[in-house]
């Protein structure tokens, strides 16, 4: 449920377009994108996930059925 409330929170300083100024990261882009990160971690340890091996799967599935041809290594 967190992981949800962090997306929410995301979506509005996204909205917002309100970015991080010198060393202050509250209410910012940069403070709810590493927010939904650590709780996107957290869900992944939770189910034993290998973020990084579902990750590249989900690279190479995407790139067979839509093209793309962007590596997370690039």
């Amino acid at each position: 449920m967190k992981l949800i409330e962090e997306v929410g929170e995301l979506a509005e300083v996204i909205r917002k377009n309100k970015r991080m100024t010198d060393d202050n990261i509250k209410g910012t882009i940069e403070e709810e994108l590493s927010d939904v990160l650590y709780y996107t971690a957290m869900v992944a340890n939770t189910y034993d996930i290998d973020l990084e091996n579902v990750f590249r799967m989900k690279e190479k599935y995407n790139s067979k059925r839509y093209g793309f041809n962007i590596k997370i290594d690039e």
